[in-house]
């Protein structure tokens, strides 16, 4: 099944201002706000998908402690303003790129939850129109993390990677971004709370993030979506193959 979606976005201002920082800074901070969500989003999100029914613990990932399910959906740009999206058939990882921890984890079905599907648009529609691909793939990867949250600065080798922020407990988990050569240069530091994300040009920048910090009266938690806007040679497709 096939959903062809118009991203709802606050204002037209806003997805300008979205692409003048993807053009020149290479990066792009918004919120559920600013993609024009609705009520209410983040928090079904969590509730129906951050569940022990849908993510698990792998022996070999890192860090040890993280849970994650995975999802992959296919699109498709039949204009500038409306993007067509589905689900893709597989969501195994290759073990390429310097990858660590599972190449096969358990599938969040999100294709045909339509508000999931509108998010995905919205930030897919964050790529200024000269440096989208007319189709390709768009990974999704839920994660929980407690301690630790990346091993490290590191790229994933994809056109574009997003982190954005469902829950979280605690302090830290600091976001940064660090130019390619340099790691010891910054370019960014957030702390991308609730609702918030960042878009950017994988090419540009190695990226991380601290380790959370517990509350004084619990455990640090925080669950994310780290999703990827893919090469096409990390997923091939045809053009005959989409689902219509």
């Amino acid at each position: 099944m096939t959903e062809t979606i118009t991203p709802a976005w606050r204002s037209p201002a806003d997805l300008n201002l979205a692409w003048k920082h993807m053009r020149t800074a290479g990066y792009f901070l918004g919120s559920d706000d600013t993609l024009g969500l609705r009520p209410g989003f983040r928090q079904r999100l969590h509730q129906n998908y951050f569940t022990e029914a849908v993510l698990r613990n792998y022996p070999d990932d890192s860090p040890a402690d993280r849970e994650r399910a995975r999802d992959v959906l296919r699109y498709r740009w039949s204009s500038e303003d409306k993007v067509e999206l589905s689900r893709h058939d597989a969501i195994g990882l290759g073990t390429g790129n310097g990858r660590k921890g599972p190449t096969e984890v358990a599938r969040a079905e999100l294709s045909a939850d339509a508000e999931v599907t509108a998010w995905t648009a919205g930030i897919l529609s964050c790529v200024p129109p000269e440096k989208r691909l007319e189709e390709g793939t768009f990974g999704v990867n839920l994660f929980r993390t407690r301690t630790q949250v990346v091993s490290g600065p590191h790229q994933d080798h994809e056109q574009f990677i997003v982190v954005y922020v469902v829950a979280k407990t605690g302090t830290g988990a600091e976001t940064s971004l660090h130019t390619v050569d340099d790691e010891a240069d910054v370019v960014v530091r957030t702390v991308l709370r609730p609702g918030e994300f960042v878009i950017f040009d994988d090419s540009r920048f190695k990226h991380s993030a601290s380790p959370l910090i517990d509350p004084p009266d619990g455990k640090a938690m925080r669950d994310v979506l780290v999703c990827t806007v893919n090469y096409p040679g990390t997923y091939p497709i045809e053009a005959s193959q989409l689902e219509r």
